[in-house]
């Protein structure tokens, strides 16, 4: 009866520590993106400011297409890797600020905050 429940208290030891690695490498493969953005007013009106820092799991930036644009106006574009920033056109009126990224050729991701 001890031999069986010391084996597995050692199995059950075993089980969670294959879980913890299991858990971090899972964690560590996955990179980060973090973004921000804004809406801001200058002497002409309001703009958008977009800002995206994306690294992969080695530290190594990833290629980033960052866009910024008011609602009613046109996007504006920068592209580079690591982190990318880019403000839009000021428009006169209060709108809407709209944000954009796209990790390499991969899907563009859009989302509104003021």
């Amino acid at each position: 009866m001890k031999r069986l429940l010391r084996n597995s208290k050692k199995a059950v030891a075993g089980l969670v520590l294959v879980m913890m690695a299991v858990c971090m490498l899972s964690s560590v493969a996955q990179g980060s993106v973090d973004r921000y953005g804004s809406r801001k007013k200058d002497s002409k009106g309001y703009y958008s400011y977009t800002k995206v820092s994306a690294y992969d799991d080695r530290g190594y930036g990833y290629t980033l297409k960052v866009g910024a644009k008011m609602a009613g106006g046109g996007w504006s574009h920068w592209e580079g890797s690591g982190i990318v920033s880019v403000r839009s056109v000021s428009e006169s009126f209060y709108a809407d600020a709209k944000h954009s990224y796209q990790i390499g050729s991969g899907d563009i991701v859009v989302w509104t905050q003021n």
